[in-house]
């Protein structure tokens, strides 16, 4: 028995496991995650190795950005080898190299320039993918609730459901609050940050509402219900998540739902290009420079949201929720963006004109059949005597036959 949803799922990491170049940048990456994990419990016993940590973990995700580079280029051979894995090791090491030391010059002369390329493309740009990827999802979902009429008791539930949203919004704020007050009101800064992410949930929830009244009457009133559902419990879990109480003990449930995000993106990525390699389309990416951009965003962010709480000029605390409070924001203007290009896109869509039934076609009498025959029949013999004298040879045709005996 198939479950779609799992099926979907692995057909959507088959693109990463598809070569042995491939498979050989998918071990990369997961060496990294494990370095980097590893280095920051490390660093939260011996807090003066945050440095080290620092070096060793950032390497990974250098290394993929040059891959990236190397494959939009079309030289990925001289990053791992198609045919060996001692090949692709070797390579593998000599660039890791060429990463430290591209890294370290950032860091001693162009800091600027390794923070934004780090927070600013990394971060930003892996939490950017799982927003859209997460909204693009909750749309597949929603489009299959197909309601063709929205009966009484269809708008009594999609009222209840928005009312729904409100309270995993504001109940999430609320039990965080009253688990947690002392380290949040003791964290002004993080309790701020906190309170306008839930306000801008609140807000995308009120939005929603507003576009709720004006589908009421349309098919896509259920779908624009939905993803708020989908948008509400994201955003319930990210408030969770960013005001619980914080400690320095390996958490691994945080861990492994970080992960899964990780993968559930990546097998987002690998359905995309699996879609778009069956269109004719002029911008087409290779399967090289797919999984290197994923991994380096995926590994710069993962880099970004472990090194944060061990930097001596960053809050560990606030360091620590840094990643699920900028969740807090994205995913709702991303969701609000998509939401409004999903109901243009439905909007646009003609429904099939009627067709009139036989009964209703006009019935010609036969005063008006009779007078109509004739034409028709000098038309058709006006067009048939030509045809008959075309079949005789012209006289040019005769001349050619005549000069080619």
């Amino acid at each position: 028995m198939e479950i779609p949803m799992l099926t979907k799922f692995v057909n959507g990491l088959k693109m990463f496991w598809a070569s042995r170049r491939l498979r050989w940048l998918m071990i990369v990456f997961m060496l990294g995650l494990v370095i980097t994990t590893a280095l920051q419990q490390l660093t939260l016993i011996v807090p003066s190795a945050w440095a080290y940590a620092m070096l060793v973990s950032a390497a990974f995700p250098m290394f993929f950005l040059l891959t990236a580079l190397l494959s939009l280029l079309g030289l990925q051979r001289f990053v791992a080898s198609e045919e060996s894995y001692r090949s692709s090791a070797v390579l593998f090491f000599m660039w890791l190299f060429v990463s430290a030391i591209l890294q370290v010059y950032f860091i001693f002369n162009l800091f600027d320039v390794f923070m934004f390329v780090y927070f600013g493309i990394a971060f930003l740009g892996w939490i950017s993918f799982q927003a859209y990827f997460s909204t693009r999802t909750s749309l597949s979902y929603a489009e299959k609730a197909d309601v063709r009429e929205n009966s009484r008791l269809v708008k009594v539930l999609v009222t209840m459901s928005h009312i729904f949203c409100y309270v995993v919004i504001f109940g999430a704020l609320g039990y965080v609050l009253l688990i947690n007050n002392s380290q949040l009101l003791g964290d002004l800064s993080r309790l701020l940050l906190l309170v306008l992410g839930t306000l801008v949930a609140a807000l995308f929830n009120f939005l929603n509402g507003m576009i709720l009244g004006r589908q009421r009457e349309k098919t896509t009133f259920v779908n624009v219900a939905l993803i708020g559902l989908f948008i509400s419990l994201y955003s319930g879990y990210f408030i969770y998540n960013a005001g619980k109480p914080i400690t320095q003990d390996f958490d691994i449930v945080s861990f492994v739902i970080t992960i899964f995000f990780v993968f559930y993106t990546m097998s987002s990525v690998g359905s995309t290009l699996a879609s778009r390699a069956e269109k004719e389309t002029r911008w087409k990416i290779s399967k090289e420079l797919a999984v290197t951009l994923t991994f380096f965003l995926a590994s710069g962010y993962y880099f970004a949201d472990t090194i944060l709480p061990i930097l001596p000029s960053v809050d560990p605390v606030l360091g620590a929720a840094m990643g699920d409070l900028t969740k807090l924001f994205i995913f709702p203007l991303v969701a609000l963006v998509m939401e409004l290009l999903f109901i243009r896109r439905a909007g646009k869509v003609l429904e099939p004109t009627a067709e009139l039934p036989p009964e209703e076609e006009p019935v010609t009498t036969e005063e008006e059949t009779e007078p109509s025959e004739e034409p028709v029949v000098e038309e058709v013999a006006e067009v048939e005597e030509p045809d008959v004298e075309e079949e005789k040879p012209s006289d040019l045709e005769e001349d050619l036959w005549e000069e080619e005996d």
